[in-house]
C-alpha cells in the first residue's frame, strides 16, 4: 500500500527544488518576493486559458517562465551550481522543479485544471512561503555554523602557533 504525500510535503518538496535553482535576494523575505517562483508557476498554467492542461505542457510553461524570471525582477536571482544542493546546470533544476509543480500539483491535487490551481493558489502559497523561509534559515545557520568552525580552526591554529 502506497501513502499518498500530505499537501504538507509536495509544497516543502517544491519550495526545496526552487530553492535550489532560484532564490530571493537575501534579506528580502516580503511574502511576494519569498513566493516569487511559486507565483509565476501558477501564472504560466493559468495563462494557458485551457480547461485542461497535462504535466508535460504545464511544466514546459513553467519552465519556460521560470528561466526568464531572475532576468525579469530583481527580487530574485538564479543559484549558482556550486551553490547548489543538487548541482547541474540550471536549466535542469528548473526543469526538476517545474515537473514536479506540474504533477505533484496540478495534476494530482487540481486534477489538471488551472482554474482550480488559481482558486488554490493563496493556500498553496501560504505553504510555500513558511517551507521557503524554513530552508532561509536553515542555509544561513548552516553558513553561520561553517564560518564559527572556520573561525574557531583559525584561533586553534593561531594559539598553536603563539605556544
Amino acid at each position: 500500500m502506497t501513502t499518498k504525500n500530505t499537501t504538507k510535503d509536495d509544497i516543502s518538496h517544491l519550495a526545496s527544488l526552487a530553492y535550489d535553482a532560484i532564490r530571493p535576494v537575501p534579506g528580502n523575505d516580503k511574502p511576494y518576493a519569498v513566493e516569487r517562483v511559486f507565483r509565476e508557476s501558477v501564472k504560466a498554467v493559468k495563462e494557458s486559458n485551457q480547461f485542461r492542461v497535462d504535466a508535460d505542457e504545464a511544466a514546459l510553461l513553467v519552465a519556460g517562465r521560470l528561466q526568464k524570471l531572475p532576468g525579469r525582477s530583481n527580487q530574485v536571482y538564479r543559484v549558482p551550481e556550486e551553490k547548489s544542493e543538487h548541482g547541474g546546470h540550471l536549466n535542469d533544476r528548473i526543469d526538476r522543479y517545474a515537473e514536479a509543480f506540474a504533477e505533484k500539483l496540478l495534476v494530482d491535487r487540481c486534477d489538471g485544471k488551472p482554474s482550480l490551481l488559481k482558486r488554490r493558489a493563496n493556500n498553496f502559497a501560504d505553504g510555500f512561503y513558511a517551507a521557503t523561509i524554513r530552508l532561509q534559515y536553515q542555509s544561513s545557520d548552516d553558513s553561520t555554523d561553517t564560518e564559527t568552525t572556520a573561525k574557531n580552526d583559525n584561533d586553534a591554529t593561531l594559539n598553536d602557533y603563539q605556544n
